[in-house]
């Protein structure tokens, strides 16, 4: 079918329904099961990675929406920055030219707005999918890798250290712990996108009398921890271990793991911490951008 028998257009005035029913069709050969994103569960996350839906496009064949790019819109790294949270092509319509065809037609749109740079992520196995982001501009920014837990052990472990306290906090305590990160969080689990989340997060802080000395941040909605921040002077002294102590503990016994996601893959005390605690690898992914 060539391609001028298809419209792209913006997905502001589309019903959310119908971008739905397109997400479950595009991913029902996903190599991970997004059966269990809802509507619910799409339009929050959608609102978490700041998707502006004038920014966004669709690709329609008739009345029927065969693909999409949901872009969100936000500060990144000192500038401008657009993010695809999510494309995805109806598998009739692969390899069509109409994942390009969204691209080029978002982009006027992305400039006007003052954005600078275009993020994306991508499963590091996915080597179709890499080598047509290659052949767009992208290119590989930052490995990520993403885990899972089993939290029966860490849910029966002690509930406290000798030298700090751990209690719930509000989420914008995260944010205030910024400058104890080793590297920018990625854009599913940046300051902002804590922010924006519209669920009830769980937020545990870690006390040295007054000072917050480290936090971690969970979401039920999708069953992710979204960060673990402690701060440099109190590492090694089981803090970030007690801080997920107590959000596991604080989880409906029916939460058997939990997933962290998009760990830098050169953060080798992180990942010798997560080991530590029990997580197992799941998939890997790379960071890819491009100038806009």
């Amino acid at each position: 079918m060539p391609l001028r028998d298809f419209l792209v257009m913006k997905l502001d005035r589309v019903s959310r329904q119908q971008i739905h029913k397109t997400f479950q069709d595009a991913f029902s050969d996903y190599v991970m099961d997004m059966s269990s994103l809802t509507e619910e569960r799409l339009l929050v996350r959608s609102a978490k990675n700041g998707v502006d839906w004038e920014a966004s496009v669709g690709a329609f064949d008739g009345e029927r929406m065969v693909g999409f790019t949901l872009i969100g819109i936000d500060e990144w790294q000192g500038g401008m920055g657009a993010f695809d949270a999510a494309t995805g092509i109806v598998p009739d319509f692969r390899g069509q030219g109409l994942a390009s065809a969204m691209f080029e037609h978002a982009l006027p749109g992305l400039r006007n707005r003052g954005v600078e740079t275009f993020v994306l992520e991508v499963i590091k196995d996915n080597e179709s999918a890499i080598r047509a982001y290659r052949k767009a501009g992208f290119e590989i920014s930052r490995e990520f890798k993403c885990f899972e837990l089993q939290v029966a052990e860490l849910r029966s472990g002690p509930s406290d250290a000798d030298s700090f306290q751990i209690r719930p906090v509000d989420r914008h305590v995260v944010s205030s712990l910024a400058e104890c990160a080793e590297w920018p969080p990625s854009w599913e689990n940046s300051f902002a996108a804590i922010d924006r989340l519209q669920d009830e997060l769980i937020v545990v802080g870690a006390f040295d009398e007054d000072k917050c000395i480290g936090a971690a941040a969970y979401t039920p909605l999708f069953n992710w921890v979204l960060t673990i921040l402690v701060d440099p002077s109190h590492r090694r002294q089981g803090v970030g271990s007690a801080l997920m102590g107590e959000l596991v503990r604080s989880l409906p016994r029916e939460v058997e793991a939990v997933r962290l996601h998009n760990v830098e893959a050169t953060d080798d005390g992180m990942l010798g911490f997560l080991s530590g605690l029990g997580f197992e690898p799941l998939v890997d992914q790379y960071e890819m951008t491009r100038p806009v």
